[in-house]
């Protein structure tokens, strides 16, 4: 049902999703793409925006009314750039212009967020990584659309992250190796931060090994947020440009457009044709 669902929401877009028994999911087009043809096709990457602007995004006016907001995002801020936070606490005319442009979605999300990390002591907030945000964001964004909070689209849904393929997975399925070949380094440190999601989120319904696994998936399908000049500023996660397939021969390149995931034409892309970029320039 959910495939049916996608497929109808880039259809119009001339493109479609193909499974193939040597592949798995590829993103083949419907119609001719020439050189500089761009397109858009998810609206999920709002989940795990790990940008340190982020941080100030959700700040505003420090009034007693709202100081424990502030504190919140306080939190937040410490764990992504401590000189941007005393310079938005000092800074409440940047603090309000920042505010102002906030969308309302995006705060119901960090504010889950700012309470989830408020939490944790001080010993355990420098564990928390990029990557650890990024699946907190996910967990909460999934709570707030279950409960209708945030609306759920055939691109931002839930669904689209469980049919990515895990890092182990891909190892054993696609790549022909056993068990033997995974680090078990890499094992331990996907529980170590499973339990760490989990001491954060602190909802007994999820099970670690569906937190580790979903770390698999990140391993292999997020992506690096770059600016204009290819400045890295920060990872996400975007499931329907995951579906497109790497390639030495690409046709096809990730550009990044504010928070917008943009997947631009290199040369023509023939009616028929799969979409191909290179993992090594994305």
């Amino acid at each position: 049902m959910e495939e049916l669902q996608l497929q109808s929401a880039i259809e119009d877009r001339g493109l479609t999703v193909t499974n193939l028994p040597e592949k798995g999911r590829c993103l083949f087009t419907t119609r001719d793409f020439y050189p500089g043809v761009s397109f858009s096709l998810t609206f999920v990457h709002r989940i795990t925006r790990i940008l340190t602007r982020d941080v100030m995004d959700a700040s505003h006016p420090v009034t007693s009314r709202n100081a424990r907001v502030v504190r919140l995002c306080g939190t937040v801020a410490a764990l992504a750039s401590k000189i941007e936070v005393s310079i938005a606490r000092r800074n409440t005319g940047y603090i309000q212009i920042l505010y102002n442009n906030f969308q309302k979605l995006d705060w119901k999300l960090h504010r889950l967020e700012c309470h989830a990390l408020s939490r944790l002591d001080k010993d355990r907030r420098k564990y928390v990584t990029p990557s650890i945000r990024l699946m907190l964001k996910l967990y909460l964004r999934r709570k707030l659309q279950s409960e209708k909070v945030i609306p759920t689209t055939a691109t931002d849904n839930y669904d689209l992250v469980e049919a990515l393929v895990a890092r182990i997975l891909f190892i054993v399925c696609f790549l022909g190796k056993d068990m033997s070949d995974i680090d078990e380094k890499q094992l331990v440190l996907y529980a170590q931060m499973s339990n760490l999601v989990n001491l954060i989120l602190q909802w007994p319904e999820i099970e670690l090994k569906e937190i580790a696994e979903n770390f698999s998936k990140l391993a292999c399908n997020a992506h690096t947020i770059c600016d204009s000049e290819l400045r890295p500023l920060g990872t996400g996660l975007y499931p329907v440009i995951s579906i497109i397939n790497h390639s030495c021969l690409p046709n096809a390149v990730l550009v990044f457009e504010g928070r917008l995931a943009v997947v631009r034409a290199m040369q023509h892309i023939a009616k028929g044709g799969e979409v191909r970029l290179s993992f090594l320039m994305a």
